[in-house]
């Protein structure tokens, strides 16, 4: 008789449970599509590592190390960001900002060559081993990273990018830079002189703005503004072309010292929102209430199995 009255006890206790888990999931779901519709996206971090790669569509060996650079950065998830870097001279994917990023690093470029939070590690064609140690060495460099609360919104055809910064008050003399990357390029076939059809994570698009407000740099120049500089935050607006997809568009912020007489500049502080990837915030694992909801029901079944 006891056995009787907890087998239906339990089962009474589950048909409830589950009853209210079901209620909650149809109560978020309804603002998490929401989220979607409006076209927004944020995420949380700051302690991915920069990997910048010098690269060109007429280099011969970059055929070889950009064929599985997808493959690489997949395997390292959130720990590293790639940016390709296309030469500026005669690379259908090249811009000034190749030259202006990289002229602190080197005055002779090798084709490729990769830089790791700022730090290089090779010219020439290296394997997964080096990058991988580069990638730890960086890792290990970095100190007190600098937190980055990220959100972007689409509005129309203009992305508005706001960063907020955990140790704004620390770094005074920093500079917050802004990268819009894109994924799955495709150049005509004219052009892909070293065999590579399709390009990934090239940097079509790069706004610097220092905090003290005494420079900026920014390409295409007409296609940036700055709409507000507020203590922790800072906020950037840039229109994205026609011809963009944006499926294939990933937000970079890179919260950076600036270079001085006695120290060169350094990354505090680097995040990355991919556009086509689901909103982190907005995603619902409704697998796991389900489980729970068929854990319970099997539970009266197992105890009158035992009596």
């Amino acid at each position: 008789m006891k056995g009787s009255t907890l087998a239906l006890f339990v089962m009474t206790f589950a048909h409830r449970l589950g009853t209210l888990i079901i209620v909650i999931l149809f109560l978020t779901y309804p603002t998490n599509a929401q989220n979607e519709s409006n076209n927004s996206w944020s995420e949380k971090g700051g302690y991915s590592v920069i990997m910048e790669q010098y690269t060109a569509t007429w280099c011969d060996i970059c055929e070889s190390v950009d064929s599985w650079m997808p493959e690489y950065t997949e395997a390292n998830g959130n720990r590293v960001i790639r940016i390709a870097l296309h030469d500026s001279i005669d690379d259908p994917l090249g811009s000034p900002i190749t030259d202006y990023r990289l002229e602190k690093y080197s005055d002779s470029l090798v084709a490729p060559s990769f830089w790791f939070d700022g730090s290089i590690t090779s010219g020439g064609t290296p394997d997964t081993t080096t990058l991988h140690r580069s990638l730890l060495s960086a890792e290990n460099e970095r100190r007190g990273d600098t937190e980055i609360n990220l959100s972007v919104v689409l509005d129309s055809n203009e992305l508005i990018i706001t960063p907020q910064l955990s140790n704004w008050d620390q770094y005074k003399d920093s500079k917050v830079i802004f990268l819009i990357l894109e994924d799955n390029v495709v150049i005509p076939k004219n052009t892909n002189s070293n065999g590579v059809k399709v390009h990934h994570d090239v940097l079509f698009a790069y706004n610097e703005i220092h905090i003290n407000n005494s420079y900026q740099w920014a390409h295409p120049n007409g296609s940036w503004s700055e709409l507000s500089s507020q203590e922790s935050n800072l906020t950037s607006k840039f229109t994205l072309p026609e011809d963009k997809l944006l499926q294939n568009i990933e937000i970079v912020v890179i919260h950076e010292s600036i270079a001085t007489n006695n120290s060169d500049s350094k990354i505090l502080g680097a995040l990355a929102i991919h556009l086509g990837e689901e909103n982190a915030n907005s995603k619902i694992n409704i697998f796991v209430p389900f489980v729970v909801i068929i854990c319970i029901s099997v539970l009266p079944i197992l105890i009158q199995s035992r009596q």
